[in-house]
């Protein structure tokens, strides 16, 4: 009887544990001032959903997918008196395609030295940081 419910309690927490959704990665907040103003950038990428969220001063202001086979993504956004807008690259969407496809990604990514998941921010058409995930 012990060793019944030892292994039925066993398969429950194995189909828990690969059921669960590790969640969003997070990029570390980035703080810019721009003519005056602190703006605190933030932002997360959700693998399964496949759904990037950049903030800035805790507020989503931009949103997007990526479409299949497509690493790039490029936001715009309008923040108090800011052109906010940024431009993704996420070497990760290509290489988790999985088969030829991304293998041979992922060999282009290495190549080009390009594989990191980061999204250049701009405020006023000028670079101010990068968000890295």
């Amino acid at each position: 009887m012990k060793i019944a419910s030892l292994s039925a309690l066993s398969l429950a927490l194995l189909l828990t544990a690969c059921a669960s959704d590790p969640g969003p990665r997070m990029a570390l907040e980035k703080t810019v001032e721009v003519d005056g103003t602190m703006l605190k950038f933030n932002g997360s990428y959700h693998d399964k959903k496949n759904i990037l969220i950049l903030s800035v001063n805790g507020d989503p202001i931009m949103q997007g997918r990526f479409a299949p086979y497509t690493p790039t993504q490029n936001l715009k956004a309008n923040y108090k008196d800011f052109a906010v807008r940024s431009h993704c690259y996420f070497g990760s969407v290509l290489g988790n395609q999985g088969g030829a496809f991304g293998a041979i990604a992922g060999i282009v990514q290495s190549s080009k030295s390009s594989t990191a998941d980061k999204c250049e921010l701009y405020v006023n058409e000028k670079l101010v940081d990068n968000l890295y995930f």
